[in-house]
Protein backbone atom coordinates (compact mmCIF):
# COMPACT_ATOMS: atom_id res chain seq x y z
CA UNK A 1 0.00 0.00 0.00
CA UNK A 2 1.61 3.20 -1.15
CA UNK A 3 0.95 6.74 0.00
CA UNK A 4 -0.26 7.51 -3.52
CA UNK A 5 -2.90 4.80 -3.23
CA UNK A 6 -4.05 6.08 0.15
CA UNK A 7 -4.18 9.61 -1.29
CA UNK A 8 -6.82 8.38 -3.77
CA UNK A 9 -9.27 7.98 -0.89
CA UNK A 10 -11.33 11.16 -0.47
CA UNK A 11 -10.19 13.17 2.59
CA UNK A 12 -13.46 12.85 4.49
CA UNK A 13 -13.60 9.08 3.97
CA UNK A 14 -9.89 8.80 4.83
CA UNK A 15 -10.52 10.62 8.13
CA UNK A 16 -13.31 8.18 8.98
CA UNK A 17 -11.09 5.25 8.06
CA UNK A 18 -8.15 6.50 10.15
CA UNK A 19 -10.48 7.10 13.10
CA UNK A 20 -11.58 3.47 12.83
CA UNK A 21 -7.94 2.33 12.64
CA UNK A 22 -7.10 4.36 15.77
CA UNK A 23 -10.04 2.74 17.56
CA UNK A 24 -8.86 -0.73 16.56
CA UNK A 25 -5.31 0.00 17.71
CA UNK A 26 -6.57 1.27 21.07
CA UNK A 27 -8.78 -1.80 21.45
CA UNK A 28 -5.92 -4.17 20.65
CA UNK A 29 -3.64 -2.30 23.04
CA UNK A 30 -6.18 -2.75 25.84
CA UNK A 31 -6.62 -6.43 25.03
CA UNK A 32 -2.86 -6.90 24.87
CA UNK A 33 -2.45 -5.39 28.33
CA UNK A 34 -5.20 -7.59 29.78
CA UNK A 35 -3.73 -10.75 28.20
CA UNK A 36 -0.12 -9.84 28.95
CA UNK A 37 0.86 -13.10 30.64
CA UNK A 38 -1.27 -15.37 28.47
CA UNK A 39 0.85 -14.94 25.31
CA UNK A 40 -2.18 -14.41 23.06
CA UNK A 41 -1.27 -10.84 22.17
CA UNK A 42 0.69 -11.73 19.02
CA UNK A 43 -2.36 -13.33 17.44
CA UNK A 44 -4.53 -10.32 18.30
CA UNK A 45 -2.04 -7.92 16.76
CA UNK A 46 -1.73 -10.01 13.59
CA UNK A 47 -5.49 -10.19 13.25
CA UNK A 48 -5.85 -6.43 13.74
CA UNK A 49 -3.15 -5.68 11.18
CA UNK A 50 -4.83 -7.96 8.65
CA UNK A 51 -8.12 -6.16 9.26
CA UNK A 52 -6.50 -2.75 8.82
CA UNK A 53 -4.82 -3.85 5.58
CA UNK A 54 -8.12 -5.21 4.28
CA UNK A 55 -9.94 -1.97 5.13
CA UNK A 56 -7.32 0.14 3.36
CA UNK A 57 -7.27 -2.14 0.32
CA UNK A 58 -11.06 -2.04 0.04
CA UNK A 59 -11.11 1.75 0.29
CA UNK A 60 -8.39 2.15 -2.35
CA UNK A 61 -10.34 -0.14 -4.70
CA UNK A 62 -13.48 1.87 -4.06
CA UNK A 63 -11.67 5.15 -4.70
CA UNK A 64 -10.17 3.83 -7.95
CA UNK A 65 -13.59 2.67 -9.16
CA UNK A 66 -15.11 6.04 -8.37
CA UNK A 67 -12.24 7.80 -10.10
CA UNK A 68 -12.73 5.69 -13.22
CA UNK A 69 -16.47 6.42 -13.17
CA UNK A 70 -15.85 10.17 -12.88
CA UNK A 71 -13.39 9.99 -15.78
CA UNK A 72 -15.91 8.07 -17.90
CA UNK A 73 -18.66 10.58 -17.18
CA UNK A 74 -16.34 13.51 -17.92
CA UNK A 75 -15.46 12.18 -21.39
Amino acid sequence: MTAENVALIPPRRRDVLFTEIKRLVAEIDAQERSLGAVDEDGALIDEALEGIAEMLTAEVRRAKRQSRRRMAVAT
